[in-house]
């Protein structure tokens, strides 16, 4: 299931059955509701139940060794805390109440059924390609201890070295070059209305037409090595 992108594009919010939609949050949504909390929903939408229980819930590797065999989930919905906050996770998402149904055993929606444990990974990348998230790293499987061991080892070094650069671009400093970018028409005033996924699609455009202006002057001048080509950028976004 994949979104549409013209209507990402747009602003509008990706429909599903029963008149239940997934919306890509405004900024001004975003602010409101806190930029943790909004990161903590994202967490929660993604159904990572090693994550989401060792980040938020401090389960330790000894723990989570004993819930390994158990879908994500079944190990999620199966307690009512986790259930509660996954709800009001989907309700900012859905901007309607998600309940979790005790018969069915799912979320539902408008009176309806609308995450099981089906299409819970489907409707997860909905709402990633939404808010702009790529969770390739999540879907990695380790052949055994060593090389998951391995692989933590270089995450923490990845997120270590992303602390301690100086010139590493946060959700305001994104803002704030969108704002001061010529010719778009955004400011302060009113880039409070675009959506996450038209505030990453916009900087994704804003940073190939750039590469393309930099090299531009040295192109022209005949300067560019024999190997290396000019930039484009109308060319399609990964957005």
């Amino acid at each position: 299931m994949k979104i549409d992108r013209l209507q990402s594009f747009l602003g509008l919010p990706h429909k599903l059955d029963h008149n239940i939609c997934l919306y890509s949050p405004r900024v001004s949504e975003i602010v409101e509701a806190g930029e943790v909390d909004y990161l903590v929903y994202l967490l929660l939408t993604s159904f990572n139940k090693e994550k989401i229980l060792q980040n938020l819930f401090n389960l330790s590797e000894a723990e989570m060794e004993t819930l390994a065999p158990y879908p994500d989930y079944e190990v999620l919905t199966e307690h009512p805390a986790i259930r509660a906050h996954i709800c009001q996770a989907f309700s900012f998402f859905t901007k309607v109440e998600v309940t979790f149904d005790h018969i069915n055993h799912a979320f539902n929606a408008n009176g309806h059924v609308f995450i099981h444990r089906d299409n819970y990974r489907d409707l997860s990348c909905i709402v990633d390609e939404l808010n702009g998230i790529d969770r390739k790293e999540d879907s990695l499987r380790f052949k055994n201890n060593k090389a998951r061991e391995i692989f933590d080892k270089l995450s923490k070094l990845r997120a270590k070295q992303k602390k301690t650069t100086n010139d590493a671009l946060e959700f305001k400093d994104i803002l704030s070059i969108l704002c001061h970018a010529e010719g778009n028409g955004l400011n302060i005033f009113n880039i409070q209305q675009l959506t996450i996924y038209q505030v990453y699609e916009h900087f994704e455009r804003l940073n190939l037409k750039e590469s393309h202006n930099r090299i531009l002057p040295v192109w022209a001048n005949g300067h560019l090595k024999e190997n290396d080509k000019l930039p484009e950028w109308i060319v399609k976004t990964k957005m």
